[in-house]
């Protein structure tokens, strides 16, 4: 499993249920097909490059805080 933060210090109860949801992204195509599948859709706010393998792809969730993805 890779490493999951609790940067935005979410109560514990609510970070648990959200890691256990991302513990099962295994590509971004689990959190593309996640976002796009609420209601309303939630699409990246952008794709930002850290060098030419690694990218970051942050989703703002409806309830307020930032999900982000680093990408290789």
């Amino acid at each position: 499993m890779f490493p999951i933060e609790n940067r935005s210090s979410l109560p514990d109860g609510a970070f648990a249920d959200l890691r256990s949801r991302l513990a099962s992204h295994t590509s971004i195509k689990h959190a593309l097909d996640w976002f796009l599948g609420m209601t309303p859709p939630v699409a990246p706010t952008d794709c930002l490059a850290q060098d030419e393998f690694s990218h970051d792809v942050p989703f703002r969730h409806p309830d307020g805080f930032w999900v982000v993805y680093e990408c290789t």
